[in-house]
């Protein structure tokens, strides 16, 4: 049951959005240095299904971060640089106008092309891919614009290649051994094998899309949607558990069990202020971003930013929503993680009101605004 006398400002965002059919239930998640404070859930995850802290939730964009820290790992490992050229990486973009954009490029939303449509998910990966090389950059390399899909595909594939040469390892099979199954997110995947899909519909939230004041049943929780991993798009899992990442990255790179996943350093050069002071041309606002995680960026507007914390979040907040649905991140000066998700896409303008709302009341709840 969800604690509503602890967190009764928390409990009326929610219930404000279901009120105005904007979702029939979210999942919610907190942490204070490292302690669970909320780990519950609110509304229907379906028709006559209670909504749970382990139904498996959407958090499309919200698990970005990971993908970027698992290239962090092979900058840290030297593999690579960040300097490093997509045509040293992936050498059938040599001669092509995509071929001088840099890892740090991709990371930080400045390659160039985010309107390139990568086919997913009718597509598979080799398909979108392709699709990527032979499509033309919209944009000068280094303007800010973010990439839904485009770059994280490319992302997902430079990391794909780092595996040995005789490897057949796909990108979810690389996100599982290499950052998943360490941190324990054993419910988490960026794909779901088609033979196990039936099995596993009770754990998954249906997923609505507003139209016209009414929420519709979306295709998002149906094949392909959940069976064609996305680097940036296709993440999904109970929301405590990307909570547990952000628990990692502020515990110093190190899991609950004290493996060692990347260091201090490489986290402070993650979460770091990277691209600094630009108008993004796709989320139409000035945001800053790390390396593959969005900076609090309330300094360019509080109330009008985009995917933000909050207007109580500290300025070393960092972290990063999902497109209509979901948020996580990570307040290092409050020691304050927070992951949450809804069930439903219920436009830009909403969802964005819905943002502020449930990340302002945290704050509030704790008696830390």
């Amino acid at each position: 049951m969800f604690p509503s006398t602890e967190f009764p400002s928390v409990a009326g965002a929610i219930q404000d959005g279901i009120d105005r059919r904007f979702h029939t239930g979210i999942q919610i998640y907190a942490s204070l240095n490292g302690s669970t404070i909320l780990d519950s859930a609110i509304g229907e995850a379906a028709p006559g299904r209670a909504m749970t802290a382990s139904t498996l939730m959407p958090w499309r964009s919200a698990g970005k971060p990971l993908t970027a820290l698992l290239v962090m790992q092979q900058v840290e490992s030297r593999r690579l640089e960040l300097s490093t050229r997509v045509a040293e990486l992936l050498h059938e973009f040599k001669g092509t106008d995509t071929a001088d954009v840099t890892v740090f490029d991709l990371l930080t939303h400045q390659s160039g092309f985010p309107q390139t449509e990568t086919g997913w998910p009718q597509c598979d990966w080799n398909e979108s891919i392709r699709g990527i090389l032979n499509g033309p950059r919209q944009l000068k390399i280094g303007t800010a614009a973010y990439h839904p899909q485009s770059s994280w595909f490319l992302l997902g594939e430079i990391l794909r290649r780092f595996e040995s040469a005789d490897s057949t390892s796909g990108f979810s099979e690389i996100l599982q051994r290499r950052l998943l199954n360490p941190l324990d997110m054993n419910n988490t995947s960026c794909s779901f094998e088609p033979g196990t899909v039936t099995s596993r519909a009770d754990q998954l939230s249906i997923v609505y899309e507003r139209n016209k004041g009414q929420l519709l049943e979306s295709n998002y929780c149906r094949i392909p949607w959940i069976t064609q991993p996305s680097p940036g798009a296709s993440l999904r899992g109970p929301v405590r558990e990307l909570g547990r990442f952000y628990e990692m990255l502020q515990c110093g790179g190190q899991s609950e069990s004290g493996q060692p996943l990347v260091s201090t350093t490489t986290i402070q050069q993650l979460t770091g202020r990277h691209r600094v002071g630009k108008f993004d041309q796709t989320l139409q606002h000035t945001v800053d971003f790390g390396l593959g995680v969005v900076c609090n960026s309330n300094q360019y507007g509080s109330k009008t930013v985009p995917y933000g914390f909050g207007q109580y979040c500290s300025p070393s907040t960092y972290g990063h929503g999902g497109s209509q649905c979901s948020m996580g991140f990570c307040d290092p000066d409050r020691l304050l993680v927070v992951a949450w998700s809804a069930n439903g896409f219920c436009g830009e303008g909403q969802h964005q009101r819905r943002n502020r709302m449930i990340n302002n009341a945290i704050y509030e709840d704790l008696g830390i605004a």
